[in-house]
């Protein structure tokens, strides 16, 4: 019988600075290349903390856009406020944000189609700005003996 060992990479720098993200905003990141030998998982790590009391749906959305060729790339807002094609857009997960303290959470992008570039969409859903925010990352790999 096969044995499958999964190792976690070291957490990344950031990859997108959310910074003082206005509400009902996107903000994406830089092309991700993943390589040639694509990772099993990627855990994407999101940390952000609110400039003032929350309201409304109090959460940080966050989404995937990806490209084969890292020229193609799937549709979907990256900046502004224009929701129109969010439904487009790979969907993550959401960090809820119920105060002003810090929030942080880990997301895997397993469940997404597999392509070897990768943008990581942010939506500020809180009801007010940001005082801070990071992105993170950690390649998942694996072996099977």
């Amino acid at each position: 019988m096969s044995t499958q060992t999964l190792a976690q990479g070291a957490r990344s720098s950031s990859i997108l600075t959310l910074g003082t993200l206005a509400t009902n905003t996107y903000i994406a990141s830089s092309a991700i290349d993943l390589g040639a030998a694509i990772p099993v998982d990627v855990t994407i790590e999101v940390e952000c903390n609110a400039n003032g009391t929350p309201s409304g749906n109090k959460q940080l959305l966050v989404f995937a856009k990806l490209s084969l060729d890292n020229t193609n790339w799937s549709t979907g807002p990256e900046s502004g406020t224009g929701a129109t094609e969010e439904a487009d857009l790979h969907y993550i997960g959401s960090l809820p944000c119920n105060d002003t303290n810090d929030h942080r959470k880990q997301f895997s992008i397993s469940n997404l189609p597999t392509a070897r570039y990768l943008k990581i969409v942010c939506k500020n859903d809180l009801g007010v700005a940001l005082t801070s925010g990071e992105v993170y990352r950690a390649d998942i790999t694996g072996t099977i003996a």
